[in-house]
């Protein structure tokens, strides 16, 4: 099964890379800023290879990838590598808490669920579950944030503290 999503994320690649490709606009005109010049504009498409065929773009992208090579944000010049791995602890501690936050409620109210089942216990909760799994993602942020760090102030609005530091 493995060996089988190669193709399937060779194509994937392939298709985002082409609909990149066929975005209008060109990315050196918008890095080199609206007071460039045409040789600088030039020179921006030369080091990022845009002067290259598509195949040849796309070739040369996907063996970088391959060599775990994700190339320089365009924004910050840090290595994409380097952003993905600071962002990795944060992740890693909100996924944990987030998975363990969600069992130790979904377990024991759907258990309860079940036991009374067709009662108005079992109504109340498969109705939540059905709520909650339609509200929009953003929208529950949105809303604990707003909750618990502006209304109750027991989180901070913004930042991250790795959880050993308290």
């Amino acid at each position: 099964r493995i060996l089988s999503t190669i193709p399937v994320m060779l194509f994937v690649a392939f298709f985002v890379f082409s609909l990149l490709y066929l975005a209008p606009g060109d990315p050196a005109l918008i890095i080199a800023g609206d007071h460039a010049s045409a040789d600088d504009v030039a020179r921006i498409r030369q080091a990022l290879g845009l002067d290259q065929p598509f195949l040849i773009r796309f070739w040369d992208w996907l063996v970088r990838v391959a060599q775990g090579d994700l190339g320089q944000s365009i924004f910050t010049s840090l290595p994409v590598a380097h952003m993905i791995g600071q962002r990795v602890g944060p992740t890693l501690s909100l996924m944990v808490l987030t998975i363990a936050f969600s069992v130790t409620i979904a377990v024991p109210v759907g258990v309860l669920a079940a036991w009374r089942r067709g009662s108005w216990v079992d109504h109340v909760v498969t109705a939540g579950a059905v709520l909650s799994f339609s509200v929009p993602v953003f929208v529950v942020g949105y809303l604990l944030a707003y909750v618990f760090a502006v209304e109750l102030g027991w989180l901070p609005v913004q930042g991250y503290t790795p959880l050993d530091a308290g």
